[in-house]
């Protein structure tokens, strides 16, 4: 009788701890990624070959997959398959404890990290640290992060390498608005509308783009920069040329496109004449006025198809010298040639028919390619083309000076070149002088270009230029400003007179806009840690938040103003036993002995997915476990029914013996 009392007594226990494990399932119905729990009962010893009662050998957790419920919250995240999103808790003494969960109700925390609903930071690769010097190009040397000044868009792109991942986010300022016209004053040197400023960026932003699409779609490929064409046309030199009126004609075939300039008559000047005679083109004093003035108008018409070429989309043209360098010096520019550059590497262009229509007379010119264009790939093909985008987006400084400004005093009195007087150009502390023995102004501005050009210290700053006979000062740098500081000296009155450059003339090669390109990484194999969300503390923009996403291998973008940026990858842990490892409450598993260290693998390439706005359900099927609780509440009565059946019989012997 003892014996069954104690059998039935185990067996109360057993069902009650069945019991106690169906409630809890009951009671977790609704709890985000739990997993219920199975109880396994066990017969006890045995003692002339009848059983001593049960017991309950195991409570496991059941690790099957829950169903997926779409819940549109940005931050919830389900995982689809076998796996655990790994958080931790950083306690006051600084040390972390790594726990192990299903439940994927995230949130930024106040500190920008990804939390989960107990406030424990959700682990992955994070983004790595922005280096300015490295990651980012910019035309302000004042910023290193994007901010309100960025409007326009001009490139995004994510790349996934296989242990890396890249974001590639370029902006600009309203380059629209930014952009004017080059000078007419410049003809000759690749001059641009506005309007053609605004296509070349256009056009530029389309093939930088491409550029980042080709290198996306197989980032390991062999990188080669891309070149740009540059081909040279050459019509019948000035003084072999038949053009001598109006109705008269030269043209060029770009692309299939007739590209037609007139004869543009103009009146030969004093200075023009000098310089005709000087190189032995004309004898002077048996040229006639109308025979200087063909020859300055057969300048004046190269010049003037350079300017039309150069408002062509994606081109620049320049009227050369012997050398094939940008030249406007009325002898180089009377040899007939213009030099046509692609702005758009790994673009070509095609040259048809080059040719000189004087009245009924044609005479054909010729063109020869300098450069070939080469179609780059990979990581240089997208350098080459952000250095193009960059150029044409922000430009070069170009300060003018025109001689009449250069030759008055401060009242605006003019004040005739003489011998001793000087010009002189100050930047960084360094003064160059013109030779203070010359006797005319060009001979003086020409001095002083070719030492601003020579001196080593100035011309990676700065190039001098003399472009019909107006000084300019171009910056070598890309999006750079300078300040140089231009004197005239009167020998004579001995005053120095400082001059400002001329505004009207004066601008900017490119729209002259602010370029910014930010790189950031991701990095796959370093050691995992806690997400930052918010864009400013990554270094990327002056704003925090952005639109949260997170795509199927846990990768994680913020989306703001239309950029998308990846800051994070969350990680997923997997066990070679999941049973073995130990519920700790509040959604969350630690590891065991039993369960084995967590296996990671770079980009999540484990067979689980992510599933963003989505939540995993609970498994515990609320039917089932109604039927259990019935199931456990029989056997428990049963149990309870044995033992007082056995008290009984106990009872009855008790009675027997009195």
């Amino acid at each position: 009788m003892i014996s069954a009392l104690w059998t039935g007594i185990s067996g109360l226990a057993a069902q009650q701890t069945a019991l106690d494990n169906e409630s809890n399932n009951i009671a977790n119905v609704n709890t985000v990624g739990y997993k219920a729990s199975r109880v396994t009962f066990a017969d006890l010893m045995y003692q002339d070959s009848i059983g001593k009662g049960s017991s309950v050998t195991s409570a496991e957790k059941q690790f099957t997959q829950g169903s997926l419920n779409i819940t549109g919250a940005s931050y919830d995240v389900a995982l689809n398959g076998d796996g655990f999103f790994v958080v931790t808790n950083t306690n006051t003494k600084g040390t972390s404890e790594s726990y192990y969960t299903r439940a994927g109700n995230f949130r930024m925390g106040e500190n920008g990290t990804l939390q989960d609903a107990n406030g424990y930071e959700v682990q992955g690769w994070a983004l790595s640290a922005i280096e300015p010097s490295s990651d980012v190009i910019s035309t302000n040397s004042n910023l290193s992060y994007f901010t309100d000044i960025f409007t326009q868009i001009a490139g995004n792109q994510i790349v996934q390498f296989s242990n890396r991942i890249e974001t590639y986010a370029t902006k600009t300022s309203d380059y629209t608005e930014s952009a004017k016209s080059d000078a007419s004053e410049l003809s000759g040197s690749g001059i641009k509308t506005q309007a053609t400023k605004i296509s070349d960026i256009e056009a530029l932003i389309t093939n930088y783009n491409k550029a980042l699409a080709s290198y996306a779609s197989d980032p390991e490929q062999q990188s080669s920069p891309s070149i740009a064409q540059s081909t040279l046309i050459d019509f019948p030199d000035g003084t072999s040329s038949l053009m001598d009126s109006e109705g008269d004609q030269v043209y060029v075939y770009i692309n299939g496109n007739k590209i037609t300039q007139s004869y543009q008559s103009v009146t030969a000047t004093a200075e023009f004449k000098a310089e005709m005679d000087a190189a032995g083109i004309t004898t002077f004093g048996t040229t006639t006025d109308e025979e200087y003035n063909v020859l300055a108008s057969k300048v004046a018409t190269y010049k003037a198809l350079s300017d039309e070429i150069s408002n062509i989309t994606g081109l620049k043209a320049y009227t050369v010298d012997g050398s094939n360098n940008p030249s406007t010096s009325n002898v180089d520019v009377l040899n007939g040639q213009i030099k046509i550059d692609s702005l758009i590497p790994g673009t070509s262009f095609k040259i048809g028919d080059v040719s000189e229509l004087a009245g009924e007379t044609e005479t054909l010119g010729t063109s020869s390619t300098l450069t070939l264009n080469v179609e780059g790939s990979g990581e240089f093909a997208v350098e080459s083309a952000m250095e193009a985008l960059k150029k044409a987006v922000a430009g070069q400084q170009q300060d003018v000076f025109e001689e009449e400004d250069i030759l008055s005093d401060d009242n605006g009195n003019a004040i005739t070149f003489a011998v001793g007087d000087t010009i002189s150009y100050t930047l960084n502390g360094i003064t160059i002088t013109s030779d203070n023995t010359l006797t005319s102004y060009e001979d003086a501005m020409n001095d002083l270009i070719t030492k601003i050009n020579a001196d080593a210290s100035l011309q990676v700053e700065v190039e001098a230029k003399n472009i019909n006979g107006e000084l300019v000062i171009q910056s070598q740098k890309t999006g750079v400003e300078f300040y140089g500081i231009l004197e005239f000296t009167d020998d004579s009155a001995a005053q120095s007179y400082v001059k400002d450059k001329n505004l009207d003339l004066s601008g900017n090669t490119g729209a002259g806009a602010e370029f910014m390109q930010i790189i950031s990484s991701i990095d796959q194999t370093s050691s995992k840690t806690s997400l930052q969300l918010k864009l400013d503390t990554l270094g990327l923009t002056d704003s925090s938040f952005g639109e949260f996403s997170v795509d199927s291998n846990g990768l994680i973008t913020m989306k703001q103003d239309g950029v998308e940026y990846a800051v994070g990858q969350i990680a997923i842990a997997q066990f070679t036993n999941n049973i073995g490892l130990e519920a700790i409450g509040d959604n969350l598993y630690a590891k065991t002995r039993d369960s084995g260290e967590p296996i990671y693998t770079v980009n999540n390439d484990n067979g689980t997915s992510m599933e963003s706005e989505t939540l995993e359900l609970s498994t515990a099927d609320l039917s089932e476990s109604l039927v259990n609780l019935m199931v456990f509440q029989r056997a428990f009565e049963a149990n309870a029914k044995s033992i007082t059946t056995a008290d009984e019989i106990l009872q009855t012997l008790i009675n027997l013996k009195r």
